[in-house]
């Protein structure tokens, strides 16, 4: 595989976190602190790829995805026994306020189910107390180190401008590791452009289940979550904050592209594009990392579900449900019957 190859999808992890993590909330650059550390960068000096051949590989993956059709709603699965229904729908974590993606099908299966079950819990008290102590302080140097020691003057010049053209500098982020930089300059930029994480499916979901009554499950802890992305190596995460820089300006218009497949419920599509080992979407450790390893965690739990007689609906972001590694291609490898595409 080519360096190319392994580059991330649009170089940026807060594309792949509208499809595979639930932590949407960028952070509060003036809660962090700004100390400076006389760190010598360890950055890789291997080329990066250029802005214009990262275009031309999502271009690439773009038009193979685009080849395939789906039924023209966002995708939705049904496993079932004598006794328990469990309807698996594919999520993008942050959306645009307008952008009308419902079915009848799924407000059927939704209003149905008795407990709604989602990557983890955002909402709780005890939620946004694991998001500071687990998350975000993991996302965060301990060690003396900064985000600027650890870059080489190639990188930080790329990272610092797209920081800058948010009216956000560099020092504010500098006590953050590559990964959180990364979501937060990702997610920013989208937000910006009119993406909101308040319409998100999980938010809007959520919402309704309250008002429902309907009791709620989580498939993984904040820690967990948290896990996936700074287990990452440095240098990977580097490659990802320099590339989510480069890309800066491109990632609503990628965004929207992924998006149009995900409402369209074109699984191959959505597969082609990022859910595959060598597709645009990931890294290898980062597809390993973000995908596979919580799709094999999440398998049993799901198998568990059917041993309760009710309805569950479960809510996870679309890049868990397509591809080879999927959990619907587990399950199904497992012997399961899966009403679905």
């Amino acid at each position: 595989m080519t360096k190319l190859q392994m580059s991330a999808s649009a170089g940026i992890l807060a594309l792949a976190m509208a499809l595979t993590a639930c932590g949407n909330s960028t952070s509060d650059p003036e809660a962090t602190t700004d100390t400076e550390v006389s760190t010598e960068a360890t950055t890789s000096a291997d080329e990066r790829p250029t802005k214009e051949a990262l275009l031309a590989r999502f271009d690439d993956a773009l038009a193979g995805a685009q080849a395939t059709n789906g039924p023209g709603s966002p995708a939705m699965w049904t496993l079932a026994d004598e006794d328990t229904t469990i309807h698996i729908f594919g999520t993008v974590h942050l959306l645009r306020p307008d952008l009308e993606w419902r079915s009848e099908a799924f407000d059927t299966a939704f209003a149905n189910a008795d407990t709604v079950v989602f990557e983890v819990d955002m909402k709780s008290e005890e939620a946004q107390r694991a998001i500071a102590t687990d998350f975000l302080a993991r996302g965060m140097y301990q060690d003396g180190r900064t985000l600027k020691g650890v870059l080489n003057d190639e990188d930080e010049a790329v990272i610092s401008a797209a920081f800058d053209s948010l009216g956000v500098p560099i020092d504010a982020m500098n006590t953050f590791e590559p990964w959180m930089a990364s979501v937060n300059l990702g997610v920013m930029q989208l937000v910006n452009d009119g993406y909101d994480p308040n319409s998100g499916v999980e938010t809007v979901l959520e919402s309704e289940a309250v008002a429902a009554g309907k009791s709620f499950g989580y498939l993984e802890s904040i820690s967990q979550q948290a896990d996936a992305f700074d287990l990452l190596p440095e240098d990977e995460q580097i490659s990802i904050l320099y590339e989510t820089a480069l890309l800066l300006e491109e990632s609503p218009r990628m965004l929207d592209l992924l998006v149009d497949e995900w409402a369209d419920g074109d699984v191959n599509g959505i597969a082609t594009l990022v859910a595959n080992p060598d597709g645009y979407g990931f890294t290898d450790a980062a597809y390993q990392s973000l995908l596979v390893v919580r799709n094999e965690a999440w398998v049993p739990q799901i198998e568990a579900m059917l041993e309760e007689p009710g309805s569950v609906f479960i809510a996870v972001g679309a890049g868990h449900l397509a591809g080879p590694d999927s959990v619907i291609t587990m399950l199904r490898d497992k012997g399961y019957t899966i009403e679905g595409p």
